[in-house]
């Protein structure tokens, strides 16, 4: 009865960051296909918003995937510990002020608004730079890839938004989105064999 009550209590913590992602996904969604309206020329779907949606796409499947990964390995994998509340409180919690950053990009695909969006995710490799320094010094050094990468994807970001200052660059969004795909590739092959165990 125990583990069960334990299971539900991680299961419903971890639907907080799904949940979060999921309104995130569907409203960079409803950014990119407007809710129709009088005004037909806002109901056509803007395209000029397609680099920053993907960026959002292929930068938000390897953090959920990551995160379903690390609860699995932290939670259920190795069972708990009487200290696994506060563990739980903490990864929750920075999982979702991260989930929460994924709903500030989704609000942010606009042309006009790629260096927030790049801002947006500046602070989102950041903050999980914090805490996967943490988790690896505390917990498992699993999550150390995800910090390498994040530490080496940072300042080639910085450098983006530093050469490209024009606020509606397409150059700078399709250089961002280049980078975020080179992140994401690089996460995948650095931690593949966490995100997929045989």
């Amino acid at each position: 009865m125990n583990e069960m009550v334990i299971e539900s209590t991680i299961k419903s913590l971890q639907w907080i960051y799904a949940i979060v992602i999921a309104l995130s996904i569907g409203e960079a969604f409803k950014q990119f296909v407007p809710v129709p309206n009088t005004d037909m020329e806002k109901c056509r779907i803007q395209w000029d918003r397609l680099p920053s949606l993907a960026a959002l796409l292929i930068l938000v499947v390897p953090f959920y995937h990551g995160m379903t990964r690390y609860f699995c390995e932290m939670y259920y994998a190795h069972g708990t510990d009487a200290s696994y509340g506060k563990w739980l409180l903490f990864d929750c919690g920075m999982f979702t002020v991260e989930a929460g950053l994924f709903f500030v990009l989704a609000r942010s695909l606009g042309k006009n608004l790629w260096r927030r969006f790049n801002y947006t995710v500046l602070f989102l490799l950041g903050l999980d730079i914090v805490w996967g320094m943490f988790a690896w010094r505390y917990r498992t050094s699993s999550v150390s890839s995800w910090v390498i990468v994040n530490v080496c994807t940072v300042p080639v970001l910085v450098a983006v938004l530093s050469a490209l200052r024009k606020g509606t660059s397409w150059l700078g969004t399709s250089l961002a989105f280049l980078v975020l795909l080179l992140r994401t590739v690089a996460d995948y092959w650095t931690g593949r064999e966490f995100y997929f165990p045989k």
